[in-house]
């Protein structure tokens, strides 16, 4: 195992090749990620007249929210050996098209059987998604590029929340009892069938290689290729070899895992509880709920492209991941203590948006530049499968708390306090950077330390 000389310093004909890659996949992946989203945390939205209509209780609505992550966890890994196969473009589409349909066809649901069942086909539909596309884009970009890119396509989660609230309030508004469907009816069948048209424009944008890009000339495709074998090649060690089984054998793999449940725990539980803690300030109207959702989600998709971009620019991720996990932290707390006025309760609420929201995509450059590379697409959807099963845990035990006391805040103060551990914990995995002063490469940051003195590191 050999010391890493730092990270990749493009030149200016490598960085212009790779801000038009990002030109050209970041907005059709963060217009898919969005429906992605929208299609998996509408229930939330739709709950508010489900509860009334098919009389689906908080612990009911909780357990359908989390069982999606069963199956999402469940097949991750599977997913991630078709991408190998078929290849992104195929793979994207065809389940896109799936997850659409799906959505959709909740209209029909009548019974919490029903509704646990289409929960877990979505879950087993969208499974290969989220981790597909980070190995994409890390076959795509050097680290120099990637989180920034990663940032843009996982505010795509974040810019859900802001649509999702104003557009779900109007649609079962306006729609309630239209054509003899309730408006939480029309608001599954209006928002799955986006998805369905998205699948198209990734067939036309998307291509699988640099190699296969018909818009990149044949100079662009050769000057990427070197990019990122530099990249790879300075990246430092490796976590894992040259099999599966020394992956899974080592721990750190198991402490990224954690890392990334602790900071999926907040966003999964708030995507599907947001709008049960509005309602719980005092607002009524699905519509109000909706457009006061914006606040939070809003401030939060602002912060995670802000504080991913200086994270680029600075090289660091450690503390840009832990400083953002304990304000959230601070900000969930807060905003769950009683007696306090709604309008500063929406502030720490906000607050908490950004912890929750802005350490994701930050996250994903410290294990993408720890994994082998022959690894890296089975490597991250292992992570992710793992971390992921926060969405199993996390809006349950939301619905179940909020079931057992009448309010959100036990729920509030328990993601808070995962929210932290994760940054602990991140601190602990991932030691600092030296000041290097003449070593070659010393102002790679956080990322070549991370390769350079970690005994097992790299993607």
């Amino acid at each position: 195992m050999t010391e890493p000389a730092g990270a990749v310093t493009l030149d200016a004909s490598q960085d212009a090749v790779c801000r038009k890659v990002v030109r050209r996949l970041t907005p059709v992946l963060f217009l898919s990620y969005l429906f992605c989203s929208m299609d998996r945390f509408n229930i939330s939205f739709a709950q508010l007249q489900m509860h009334e209509s098919l009389k689906f209780s908080d612990a009911t609505y909780g357990l359908g929210a989390s069982l999606f992550f069963v199956t999402y966890v469940l097949f991750e890994v599977p997913a991630s050996l078709l991408l190998r196969r078929w290849g992104a473009r195929r793979l994207f589409c065809s389940i896109m098209v799936g997850w659409g349909l799906c959505s959709a066809s909740m209209l029909l649901v009548r019974t919490p059987h029903e509704f646990y069942a289409a929960r877990l086909l979505l879950g087993v539909l969208e499974a290969g998604f989220y981790p597909g596309v980070i190995y994409y884009l890390s076959a795509w970009l050097p680290q120099a590029h990637r989180s920034r890119a990663i940032a843009i396509f996982a505010s795509g989660i974040v810019i859900a929340g802001v649509i999702v609230g104003p557009l779900s309030g109007y649609i079962m508004t306006t729609f309630d009892a239209r054509g003899g469907l309730a408006g939480w009816q029309w608001l599954f069948l209006l928002e799955g069938m986006p998805s369905v048209a998205m699948a198209i424009l990734c067939a036309i944008r998307l291509s699988d290689t640099p190699q296969s890009a018909t818009w990149l000339t044949r100079q662009e495709a050769g000057t990427l290729a070197d990019c990122l074998r530099i990249d790879r090649e300075r990246s430092g060690l490796r976590l894992g070899g040259h099999t599966v089984g020394s992956l899974l054998r080592e721990p750190k793999v198991y402490l990224f895992a954690f890392v990334f449940f602790c900071a999926t725990s907040g966003i999964y539980a708030l995507n599907f509880w947001v709008p049960s803690i509005i309602k719980g300030l005092g607002f009524n109207d699905p519509l109000h709920i909706g457009l006061i959702s914006v606040i939070p989600w809003g401030t939060a998709a602002i912060a995670t492209i802000l504080i991913a971009r200086h994270s680029d620019r600075t090289g660091e991720r450690r503390w840009h991941f832990a400083a953002t996990a304990f304000a959230g932290a601070v900000g969930l707390a807060l905003s769950a203590l009683p007696g306090m006025p709604a309008s500063l309760s929406l502030a720490f609420l906000s607050v908490g948006a950004v912890g929750v929201s802005a350490t994701l995509p930050v996250f994903w450059s410290m294990p993408s530049a720890a994994i082998a590379p022959g690894l890296v697409a089975g490597g991250l959807a292992f992570i992710n499968s793992l971390g992921a099963s926060s969405g199993i845990v996390a809006p349950y035990a939301m619905g179940l708390m909020k079931q057992a006391t009448g309010a959100m805040t036990s729920g509030l103060y328990l993601l808070a306090a995962v929210l932290c551990a994760g940054g602990l914990v991140l601190l602990a995995i991932v030691p600092g950077a030296r000041r290097a002063g003449t070593t070659a490469g010393a102002n790679a940051g956080a990322d070549a330390a991370l390769a350079g003195r970690v005994k097992t590191v790299d993607r």
